[in-house]
């Protein structure tokens, strides 16, 4: 019965979706990666290593009037933040919100493939912290051959193992085209502020967006610094692998597939 149960929500809460957004291509997989903030009509897509950690606690502080958290983990900042909102099937038990789902401002943040892969590497991989990540080549070996590894095990079947480097046009709920705003997290302070413009949120001032959160930052080993890194790590064969693997989310973003666009030849 709870199943069923179950079931019923699921199919009602994606039928509701689709009706208010005119699409049928609601991915039911990704319903927990939208968070919803009735109160200001935003709909925010997450996505792992897009910045995903620095938008859920910018959204908080500004919802919520102030950075939160002082003297918390960043873990438990986190929780905090993504509690402030609720997910599709909370939403779906009020009619009145179901109805305003129209009214909803959709976006998500996305990252350059270039940087978002060396990321999750760097942060999931490389550092060996966690042993959810040990089925990964490359696990404990932060060098390049260990990236190196890494990138041929996604490219044999382990693409879509871990939402962490699983390309970020699966990740999302509805196809791009349903979305108000795909902003880019390599330019935050300007993309952000534009997507919320009509939402009545006040959000940090733009110097401070296009930075992780404080909290985020506080966090020993959470930055990785990719971006700053790439030309150490990437081979000619990372660069073959990454750009293939990723295509679709080089679309996604608008992001030039050609090394030469992020320094490398």
């Amino acid at each position: 019965k709870h199943l069923i149960k179950q079931w019923a929500h699921l199919r009602l809460a994606t039928s509701m979706l689709a009706l208010g957004r005119g699409t049928q291509d609601v991915r039911t997989n990704n319903i927990r990666r939208v968070v919803f903030y009735p109160e200001f009509k935003i709909a925010y897509n997450r996505i792992a290593k897009s910045g995903n950690s620095s938008v859920l606690l910018y959204l908080y502080d500004a919802m919520a009037g102030g950075i939160q958290g002082d003297g918390e983990t960043f873990n438990a900042c986190k929780r905090e933040a993504t509690a402030a909102g609720i997910d599709l099937f909370q939403l779906t038990r009020d009619w009145d919100r179901v109805l305003s789902l129209r009214k909803y401002v959709f976006f998500t943040v996305v990252r350059n493939p270039w940087s978002r892969t060396l990321s999750a590497f760097l942060d999931k991989v490389a550092k060996a912290e966690s042993d959810k990540y040990a089925m990964a080549a490359g696990y404990g070996d932060d060098s390049v051959e260990g990236f190196v590894s890494f990138l041929r095990f996604l490219d044999n079947g382990g693409l879509h193992v871990n939402h962490h480097w699983r390309p970020q046009s699966a990740l999302l709920l509805l196809p791009k085209e349903r979305f108000d705003h795909i902003c880019r997290l390599e330019a935050l302070a300007e993309d952000l502020p534009r997507a919320l413009s009509g939402t009545g949120l006040a959000l940090p001032h733009s110097g401070r967006l296009q930075r992780p959160h404080p909290i985020e930052a506080s966090r020993a080993g959470k930055i990785t610094q990719a971006t700053e890194r790439m030309r150490h790590y990437y081979t000619s064969e990372a660069l073959d692998l990454v750009s293939r693997m990723y295509a679709s989310d080089f679309h996604l973003g608008g992001y030039s597939d050609d090394p030469g666009s992020i320094g490398l030849a």
